[in-house]
């Protein structure tokens, strides 16, 4: 006579783990997804729910923001004077509270460059300055700044 294995699944019930995991995983999928695939869009910065590592490298006076997350980085346009756009990389990657002066730091696009489409459908004209900023950590801001219609797209990685 044969033992029954006290051990083994029944059908029923392995088919209810698989689906469970099943499950489990489309829930871990999805949520990436929302998070990491799909732009948002905010009134002004306050409005950002992102940790405040994110929400820091956006400009206070910005608004009709979009913003997209990745992993390690995120891309963002929105609108703002040139003024509020200096003032704050003045004071955000000033050294030891010493402020900058990003006039000098601005640098034209390269001609090459003009008429290139940048994640969120920026577009930079023969009007866009670049900024480019290296952070204490090691993360690279760069900010284009079209002068003419105060549309902003900005590219930070950071870790």
């Amino acid at each position: 006579m044969l033992q029954k294995n006290h051990f083994s699944l029944r059908p029923g019930r392995a088919l209810k783990v698989v689906v469970v995991v099943f499950a489990l995983l489309m829930v871990f999928v999805l949520t990436l997804f929302w998070i990491y695939g799909t732009d948002t869009q905010h009134a002004s910065r306050s409005s950002i729910w992102w940790t405040e590592r994110g929400r820091n490298l956006i400009p206070p006076g910005a608004n009709d923001i979009t913003l997209r997350q990745a992993f390690l980085d995120h891309y963002a346009t929105y609108k703002i004077s040139e003024v509020e756009l200096h003032d704050f990389l003045n004071e955000r990657f000033g050294d030891e509270g010493a402020t900058l002066e990003s006039l000098r730091d601005k640098k034209p696009v390269n001609p090459k460059r003009i008429g290139d489409v940048k994640p969120l459908g920026f577009v930079v004209t023969e009007d866009t300055i670049r900024y480019s900023y290296s952070a204490s950590n090691g993360g690279m801001h760069d900010y284009y700044h079209d002068s003419k219609t105060g549309l902003t797209y900005q590219d930070s990685a950071y870790w």
